[in-house]
């Protein structure tokens, strides 16, 4: 079993980096590997609920898809959700309000970190 840090730093829909990582979560937890993501910068719009792309992947799905796997955690950072208006209650139920110090803590416990 490895641990995972995945940070993402890239909003949705413009590129695929949101939905690449969550993909490649969902693929690691499905392997019994532990998963944590930090969401940050303007990918924490990637987690905002009720999104409705259309012909395109819905990416609450996906990190509700990580949510049903043991071993999954997930963050969006607090200064950058503030900075860009973002309050708690309009992400994805489960998803908490991240920290620094949240960061550095779990990419210290990981055995792996990729950013995307």
């Amino acid at each position: 079993m490895v641990s995972f840090t995945i940070f993402v730093g890239t909003g949705p829909y413009t590129t695929e980096r949101p939905y690449t990582a969550l993909r490649f979560a969902y693929t690691a937890l499905l392997d019994e590997n532990t998963v944590k993501m930090f969401f940050f910068e303007d990918g924490i719009f990637a987690l905002k609920k009720n999104q409705n792309p259309s012909d395109i992947y819905n990416l609450q799905e996906w990190v509700q898809n990580c949510f049903e796997e043991k071993g999954f955690e997930i963050a969006a950072c607090g200064v950058c959700m503030k900075a860009r208006g973002v309050d708690q209650t309009e992400l994805i139920d489960g998803i908490q309000t991240g920290t620094m110090e949240m960061a550095v803590e779990w990419t210290k416990q990981s055995d792996k970190q990729l950013f995307f």
